[in-house]
């Protein structure tokens, strides 16, 4: 059994004569936690969108999961969550509804939505789900909530970009459980 989950081999991502990421390799094996530290403008973003499909690499090979994403990113989708650095909630939906859509874009019921999101919040910790619109709610419970709507349909493996920028010490340490 293979138990690499991300393979990428001499990837390149160019934009016109820009190249934002400059033929990396590497594999990270199933279980594992793996991080990208660099620089701003270092490529850390472009090659977390690439891993979940949302660009094309301009040379080189990308399998996540058993899936070459550039031949297949509708395979790929349902078996990854992707959070990311910048706020990804509607902000004049609640928390309720944006979770519903989250959950519905993976063609989840509501039953099945309802479980999730509860079992998510229990987990961070939200006993008290907000009822008013996203955007009256600080930086770290909307950071909260972006992680629980990134990992609603239990994916096989998240990817997370910075995901507790602009958060407090406490909020931070939700993300380390």
């Amino acid at each position: 059994m293979n138990d690499t989950i991300i393979q990428v081999k001499n990837l390149v991502i160019a934009f016109g004569n820009f190249k934002a990421v400059n033929d990396i390799s590497f594999e990270v094996r199933r279980g594992e936690i793996f991080g990208f530290l660099g620089a701003n403008g270092a490529g850390k973003t472009t090659t977390i969108r690439t891993l979940c499909g949302i660009l094309n690499p301009t040379s080189g090979q990308v399998f996540v999961n058993g899936t070459d994403v550039a031949a297949s990113t509708a395979v790929l989708k349902p078996h990854i969550g992707y959070m990311s650095q910048k706020f990804t909630l509607y902000p004049d939906l609640t928390v309720k509804e944006n979770m519903d859509i989250a959950g519905s874009l993976y063609e989840l019921s509501q039953p099945q939505i309802n479980q999730r999101r509860d079992e998510l919040f229990a987990f961070i910790g939200l006993t008290n789900v907000p009822k008013g619109p996203v955007r009256q709610l600080s930086g770290g419970t909307k950071q909260m909530i972006a992680l629980a709507a990134s990992i609603l349909h239990d994916p096989d493996l998240i990817f997370l970009d910075e995901p507790t920028a602009g958060t407090s010490p406490q909020t931070r340490q939700v993300f380390t459980r």
